[in-house]
């Protein structure tokens, strides 16, 4: 899939102990003594160990960094040094660099350096539709996806083998999108005054919440109802466990990726986080997973009375050795992953621009009230909602996810067809955040929020071209493009504009006086302002 994984790892969250990110390590919630023991015990036995293994994954490293390497224009000064200066800018800020090669080498091919070897990057429509209609067996989206999350050692070796979380997101999860909606909006309504309460305190009753974490409890809790349902989606013990799994994943994937092939599998067992955090979710979903899994058994395989639900479905196409809590539990981790912090991080995005464009929310407020008392809460009246949609994929062309976007992995030598060659084990990707502000796309106001932007555009198109949010193109690559697209957007998307369209009917939001969100890249992603605050007040004429 084309979605964007990482997590916020790498920031301190304003209001947690930097500890509260690594609760889940078991050593830390034993007593001291056990903990200098640990301690101990990893100095005598595993620091050698690691560091020489650790020089051992650097020395391959360099050797791959200079091994592939595509004949193509790069970024940075030229030789050695130069392209480690550049490798460590990256790092910092990888959208500055791809900038300066899209103005450089706009509809072509070129390369930036990385730590861990070159990448190439295409900037032109022509390249990204012919890289999209590449077989996988050349140009693979799995590969890709496996450097950077090391599937085996994070996920689990069977949702590398078998991803039926693909499956489940591109059939059932979309075919049923439109009976999803009544559990959507109940879970929304739900949800609502438990994470933006009344603030009795303030004279004019704003109440002051943290927009990222509030951004993912929303999004944790309706993508719950649809996987688990009540009353696991509303456990908060279950839903931490699920946050935090993203963190983890990442974490682990970092510093896997460091070693070694040969080595991998040693130092993820260290590590240990998958089967670590499949048994804390395990202690939530063994009872109702044995029951589904009995019902099953009792009805000979035929379920008609279960619930329409991820449970269900992973159930239904299962093979015969994953029908067992631990292994249903640890599939359904892996659609966790993919869905929660992606699209938590949109929707903070969404928030922060909703409270800092003030202008906007009379106009989409009276859309979403003419929808709703229309159609109900239901796809038919979301669909209606274009300024909402408009306004939410604005936000996202100049914000996004990160710097780049559809990234693949050739398992052959592959020559486009304006000549650019590339060599098996080559990593290629798409300059997608330097795309989403060319003018020559966007027209001269490109680097500006311009919130119905495609809501005007679809008018004046008059339906011939789509330009929903959902919607990828060459020119929108937020879920990447073409086969591997994400498969979860259109049940994203749906949570998101009907959590939005709840807030407008419901609340007044703006920014904290004088306030404004910041923008931070960190290497090659963009994350949420984690200390940025929205204040929410209850409208008096809703």
């Amino acid at each position: 899939m084309d979605c964007t994984f990482f997590g916020d790892i790498w920031l301190k969250p304003p209001n947690h102990q930097v500890i509260s990110s690594f609760a889940q390590l078991q050593f830390l919630r034993r007593p001291v003594s056990s903990c200098y023991l640990k301690a101990s015990m990893l100095c005598d036995g595993w620091i050698g160990y690691a560091l020489f293994s650790f020089l051992v994954g650097i020395g391959i490293l360099l050797a791959k960094r200079t091994s592939v390497r595509p004949n193509l224009p790069t970024i940075g000064p030229p030789g050695y040094f130069g392209s480690w200066r550049t490798a460590l800018r990256g790092t910092i800020n990888q959208h500055e660099l791809l900038q300066e090669g899209y103005k450089q080498y706009k509809g072509r091919a070129f390369m930036i350096p990385q730590l861990t070897g070159w990448r190439v990057m295409l900037g032109g429509p022509e390249l990204i539709n012919e890289m999209k209609n590449a077989p996988s067996t050349i140009i693979s989206s799995e590969d890709a996806i496996r450097d950077i999350v090391q599937t085996p050692y994070t996920l689990g070796e069977e949702i590398n083998a078998l991803p039926l979380h693909v499956d489940i997101a591109r059939g059932p999860l979309t075919k049923n999108l439109a009976s999803f909606f009544p559990h959507i909006i109940d879970e929304i309504e739900a949800a609502v005054p438990v994470l933006i309460p009344d603030n009795q305190e303030d004279i004019e009753g704003w109440t002051s919440i943290l927009a990222f974490e509030t951004s993912i409890q929303f999004i944790a809790r309706t993508l719950h109802r649809i996987f688990v349902g009540v009353p696991l989606c509303r456990e908060p013990g279950y839903l931490g466990i699920m946050i935090d799994f993203t963190k983890w994943v990442m974490i682990t994937s970092t510093i896997v990726g460091l070693f070694p092939e040969f080595l991998k599998p040693y130092v993820a067992r260290i590590i240990g986080t998958s089967r670590r955090q499949t048994n804390a979710v395990l202690r939530y979903t063994r009872e109702m997973l044995q029951q589904r899994l009995q019902t099953k058994d009792g009805k000979e395989h035929k379920f008609e009375e279960a619930p329409d639900d991820l449970i269900t479905w992973l159930i239904d196409i299962a093979p015969e050795n994953e029908l067992n809590p631990f292994s249903l539990s640890r599939r359904l981790l892996s659609v966790n992953f993919g869905a929660m912090h992606t699209t938590s991080m949109i929707f903070s995005h969404v928030l922060l621009f909703l409270a800092g464009k003030p202008e906007y929310i009379a106009p989409l407020r009276a859309e979403a009230e003419t929808a709703v008392a229309e159609a109900g809460w239901t796809k038919e009246a979301m669909t209606r909602c274009v300024k909402l949609d408009s306004f939410i994929k604005e936000s996202q062309r100049l914000t996004g996810l990160g710097s780049s976007s559809m990234t693949r992995r050739t398992r052959e030598d592959y020559t486009f067809s304006d000549g650019t060659f590339v060599p098996a084990g080559t990593t290629i990707s798409v300059a997608a955040s330097s795309i989403h502000v060319d003018p020559s796309i966007y027209g001269e106001n490109a680097h500006e929020f311009d919130g119905f932007r495609f809501s005007a555009r679809a008018e004046t198109d008059s339906g011939k071209i789509n330009h929903s949010f959902i919607t990828t193109s060459p020119e929108f690559l937020l879920f990447g493009h073409g086969k591997h697209a994400c498969p979860g957007r259109y049940l994203a998307a749906s949570i998101m504009k009907m959590t939005l369209a709840s807030i407008l009917l419901n609340y007044d939001v703006k920014l904290p006086e004088g306030y404004q969100p910041r923008v931070i890249w960190l290497g090659g992603n963009l994350i949420p302002d984690m200390s940025a605050k929205l204040l929410f007040r209850k409208r008096n004429d809703p």
